[in-house]
């Protein structure tokens, strides 16, 4: 199971579902998307600044949705989620991300559904304490993968990795560090 939800969700009727409860559309609106107006609207699109939990909604969409209630924080049984500013965020810096869903199957808002994308946006950067950086030997990080996304000059694979945290807990020399790598739509 926990290989299926490390998998880009596919867009099937739950996803559209979850995006529909926190979006409305007019009947303009829908006549100026099928019928292809001149007039373009732009939208801004918010980027996160903060970690979400996996099966985050888009930040604007989770901005809007997540309510600040808690269930996920009292879902996720290794304490990894906090409330910031009544929105919940995601804290690897003392255990990974299991991915299990749980946070998801609690959200009664639907800001966190197990039809999103299971991605923690965190992407691994290697510093200067790298033993690999320092030619020494060392494939913690690698092994420690459980998508496999990191190869052996330290690239990390973006469609692989996750953001779960595995290869930080892994290095002993403290050389990974986590940050937000907003991803393509």
């Amino acid at each position: 199971m926990l290989k299926m939800l490390n998998q880009p969700a596919e867009k099937d009727e739950r996803y559209y579902h979850a995006y529909l409860s926190h979006h409305s559309i007019s009947r303009r609106g829908l006549f100026r998307g099928v019928l292809g107006s001149a007039e373009k609207t732009f939208s801004v699109k918010s980027v996160r600044s903060v970690p979400r939990p996996p099966f985050a909604a888009k930040e604007e969409l989770f901005l809007t949705a997540c309510t600040g209630c808690g269930d996920c924080v009292k879902a996720c049984e290794l304490g990894l989620i906090q409330l910031e500013n009544q929105k919940a965020i995601l804290d690897l810096s003392y255990a990974s991300c299991t991915l299990c869903g749980k946070c998801a199957e609690h959200c009664s808002t639907n800001a966190l559904h197990l039809a999103f994308n299971a991605d923690t946006e965190l992407r691994p950067q290697f510093n200067s304490n790298c033993l690999y950086h320092r030619q020494q030997p060392c494939t913690d990080c690698q092994q420690a993968c459980p998508q496999q996304a990191i190869s052996a000059n330290l690239s990390v694979d973006n469609e692989r990795c996750n953001g779960c945290g595995e290869c930080q807990l892994a290095c002993f020399m403290s050389a990974i560090q986590l940050n937000l790598t907003p991803l393509a739509a």
